[in-house]
């Protein structure tokens, strides 16, 4: 009995002791200092932000519809042309309006636009459409 006594109150003390000489706050290191990432205004207004395989990526879309997507470093990733009749490798045609949203499923990106008579039509990021909805 007496040996249990002495176990239970060494554990004691011994967490007792652990608490109080404990760091009592959290500590980060960093290698260096962060760096915000620029992106330059040219890219136009932003227009969503979606799941990028290094954290979040940014789309933005310019005044003659040119689609970018920035990783959250602010480097370029991907850009998509847009044309009106002769179609481009990856381009997206200005008939289908402004880019309204994207949304990122299964691994894979859908643009989501919308044009003057509110169409709304899903396109993929090699520019084929897979879904149109007319708004009445």
């Amino acid at each position: 009995m007496r040996k249990r006594m002495l176990i239970v109150s060494c554990s004691a003390l011994l967490l007792l002791a652990a608490y109080f000489s404990g760091v009592h706050a959290a500590l980060v290191a960093h290698a260096e200092e962060a760096e915000p990432g620029v992106v330059p205004k040219s890219y136009g207004k932003l227009v969503t932000a979606i799941p990028d395989s290094i954290g979040t990526g940014v789309i933005f879309e310019d005044k003659e519809g040119t689609i970018r997507f920035v990783s959250v470093t602010g480097m370029k990733e991907g850009e998509l042309p847009r044309y009106d009749s002769k179609p481009t490798h990856g381009g997206i045609p200005r008939s289908y309006g402004h880019l309204v949203s994207a949304v990122v499923n299964h691994g894979l990106t859908a643009l989501v636009f919308e044009d003057s008579k509110g169409v709304i039509r899903f396109v993929t990021m090699t520019g084929e459409m897979e879904k149109e909805l007319r708004r009445e």
